[in-house]
This record gives C-alpha cells, structure tokens and sequence, in this order.
C-alpha cells in the first residue's frame, strides 16, 4: 500500500520502480542499461492524493550515481483526485535511466506504466523501502525466459547491498553492490554460468539501508517482446490472496508462483474458486509455480485463489499471457483485504486502452461492491461517476469490471477509481490496448491500494 507522503520509483531504460518515504514519492526513467532488450523505453506515472486536503507535490530524478537530474512540481491535486505525467512530454526531462521521488504533504499513491513500441508492463510505488527484499523467480533462460532487477537506495546513505540466490534452500552464489544515495543499479541474469537453463532460482536482496526494486521478466526468441514486471517483496504472510487466475480465458492464462520466505520447510495449497485444490511442501526459500492453466477447466471463467502456508510466511506472484499473443503482465499476491481501495489508473478507450477492476471477497459474509471515477474526459473534469454495482458476491469470490462497458464513462477516459466494500475485498486492475493486435505485449496490471481512512 502506498500511503505515506513520498514514494521512491526506480526506472530501467524508460522504466520506473517507486519507493514511498514520508512526504515523497520516487522515479526512475531507463535507458539501454535497463536490463531489457529494446526501448527506448517511455515512462507515463500518475500520482494520486489519499488524503483530505488538496496535495502540493514535487518529482526530484537521480541518475544512477545519485546525482539529481531533474526536479519538478505537480500540479495541485485535489482529494481523491490525481496527476499524470507522461515524462516524453515534459520539457527539459532528461535521457537515461533513473530513479526518483515524488514529495508531497499529503498521503499519496503512485503506479507507473512504461513501455517501449513493442512491449511494456507496470508497477506501483513502494510506501516503505525495506533492508531486506524478496524475489520468488529468478530466470537465466527458463524457457526462453530471463530476469533483471533494478535497484534503488531509498536512503541518504551509501547502501551496501548484498544479492543471495536460492536453489531451494541452498545458497548457490551472491554479489554485491554499492550504491550511493538515492543511486540505483540494474542487475542482469542472462548468460550466467552459475545458472542452469530451464530451471527457477530465487533471490534475497539485502542493503545496509532501505532499499527499493522492481523485478523484470522479459522473453526471447518465440517469446520476444513479452515483458513482466513487479515490485519486490519486503516479507510475506501464512496466507496471501488471487483474485485473478485463468486458464484459457477467451485465451489468456496465468501462472501462480510462491516462495517460502521463513526459515524452516512449510506446505502450501492452492485452493481455486471452484473448490480444486493442491499442495506442495517447500523447504525455506524455495518456490513453486502452480500452472493454473493445467490444474484448472479451460472454461471462458475467470477464477480466484487463497494459498496457504502451514508453518512459515510465503509471498506470491500471478503472471497473466494470452496464447497466440506477446501479452504478458504479472501482478502481486495480496496478504490481507480492506473495505476501501483506490486505483490510480483506469481507462476507457484512452488512445486504444481499457481497464478492468477485478476483486475478490475476502471477508465473512456477500460482499455489495461499488466503484467511483476521478478523472479526466474531453478536457474537462469527472467528479465521482458511479459506477457499476457488485451484489452478494460470495466468499471468496471474484468479479470483474470492465470500464470499456461502462456508459457512466465517455470514450477517451483516463483516471482513478474508489473502489468500496461493506466486507475485506483485494482489488488487481489489468489494462489492455485492443488496437495492437498479437505482435506487441501492451498488457498491463497492477495491486489497486489501500484508501487511507
């Protein structure tokens, strides 16, 4: 959840990771040391204001040394209202990669869309940057399939950070790197001779101050283009949430990855919306990647999921790709629920993009669902548009919203949600262009955040 008044975003080749501190948000923009293949990358953000009274910002960008390259404010965000910046059309915004914070005076939250012509995904900033981070998958040719990670010291101290990789329980190698406050660094897989092809491996990253990253999955050869990116785990919990799992919906599927983050063995299950279980025993850091699209009817329905660990905490990534396609996303796990979340983007025909809201219930009892919009449309401002409601839906449960079949929205919509509940609901948002056909990854998801009270 990104409530706290600064956010930390590290970027690759035009692409962000933020990280939250208190009164700041942070940037970071790539370039061809991102870890991906192609680009240039373009990197758009839109900043939301979760607090009561109207936010005042300012966006500080570091390269990778640390050095500030560019500053700016925001225009003044009204409450529940948001601001977008498309960094190619902000004047004098410089090339590269970087990271950067936004500073505000009230709480916000942040997500981050980047993209090359070709592919892209997002992410959403880090309200508190951690010592110690997580990463369930690590990949050097996993199918044609390889990870970077980009990091950024969310501290103004030098970072020493420490990076261990995992098969299963053992400790197969590690490095380090130093970074410089507010620095940043990529880190590659590809071509490593300590990993072996078509195998998973996972990772703990550790700094000597806070820290934030993003995790980047990218394809090769038939899976060129196809690009995922999440945000890595500062801890994990017994129980962690997926509100959307699918296998061969209208052709899209996913995959449900975990990792014992404690520091014995632990049994998970997997149990789906319509009652299917499995279970696997994993030693500590070990992972597993349920393949939803073979343990699941391959139905036009979508599905939800609750894993379970019976000893040790877990955490939990969901990668959704569509078959015949290059479009590919992944969002993350959720540990617990709340009755009011917010979705800082949504879309509706916006330049060929939809959104979707997708929640679960979590909570007791049937959850009644509603949605309201800030944004912007023809210019003008969109104050609160209702949307549709959800009724009764059952324990457990998922449904989905889709804004391109709303009529409360005009076409070429772009802005936030409120999404409210009267039981715990988790919420995930996939955006989507229909207009590029098979050839370009242009999927897009992410966590909806937590409204601060």
């Amino acid at each position: 959840m990104l409530q706290s008044r600064w956010i930390i975003l590290a970027v690759l080749a035009l692409i962000v990771s933020v990280a939250i501190a208190p009164n700041n948000l942070v940037l970071a923009q790539p370039n061809p040391d991102s870890g991906v293949p192609g680009g240039p990358f373009s990197t758009a953000f839109r900043v939301q204001n979760l607090g009561s009274s109207n936010a005042t910002c300012t966006y500080s960008v570091y390269n990778t040394s640390g050095g500030q390259s560019f500053n700016s404010p925001l225009p003044s965000i009204n409450p529940g209202k948001s601001a977008y910046v498309y960094t190619p059309s902000v004047p004098s915004f410089p090339s590269g990669v970087f990271s950067a914070i936004i500073s505000c005076d009230q709480p916000v939250a942040a997500v981050v869309n980047y993209s090359d012509s070709d592919s892209g995904d997002t992410f959403v900033g880090v309200s508190s940057p951690a010592n110690k981070l997580y990463v369930p998958g690590v990949y050097d040719n996993y199918y044609n399939y390889y990870t970077s990670f980009r990091i950024m010291n969310a501290s103004a101290s030098n970072n020493n950070v420490t990076i261990k990789y995992y098969d299963g329980s053992t400790e197969i190698t590690s490095e380090t790197i130093a970074l410089m406050p507010n620095g940043s660094s990529t880190v590659t897989h590809e071509n490593r001779v300590v990993f072996s092809n078509n195998k998973i491996y996972s990772a703990v990253i550790e700094g000597s101050q806070p820290l934030a990253a993003i995790v980047q999955i990218y394809g090769k050869g038939p899976y060129d283009q196809q690009l995922y990116a999440y945000t890595a785990f500062s801890g994990g919990s017994k129980t962690a949430y997926v509100p959307l799992v699918m296998s061969n919906y209208y052709g899209y599927n996913t995959a449900t990855s975990v990792q014992n983050v404690g520091t014995g063995p632990t049994s998970v299950t997997i149990q789906y919306s319509n009652g299917d279980t499995h279970t696997v025993t994993l030693s500590s850091g070990a992972s597993h990647t349920f393949l939803d699209f073979n343990l699941l009817p391959p139905s036009n329905s979508t599905y939800s999921a609750v894993v379970t660990s019976t000893n040790e905490p877990i955490i939990v990534t969901v990668n959704e790709s569509r078959s015949g396609s290059r479009l590919a996303t992944t969002y993350e796990g959720f540990s617990s629920g709340s009755k009011s979340w917010v979705a800082p983007i949504v879309m509706k025909n916006y330049y060929g993009f939809q959104s979707s809201i997708t929640c679960q219930n979590i909570g007791n009892g049937p959850a009644n669902i509603s949605v309201a919009f800030n944004g912007e449309a023809g210019g003008g401002p969109v104050t609160l548009l209702p949307q549709q409601k959800v009724s009764g839906l059952a324990v457990n449960q998922s449904f989905a919203m889709l804004q391109q079949f709303d009529n409360s929205l005009p076409n070429g919509f772009i802005g936030s949600a409120e999404i409210t509940s009267d039981q715990d609901i988790i919420c995930v948002i996939n955006q989507s262009n229909q207009n590029v056909g098979a050839t370009q990854d242009q999927l897009y998801a992410y966590n909806a955040l937590i409204k601060q009270p």
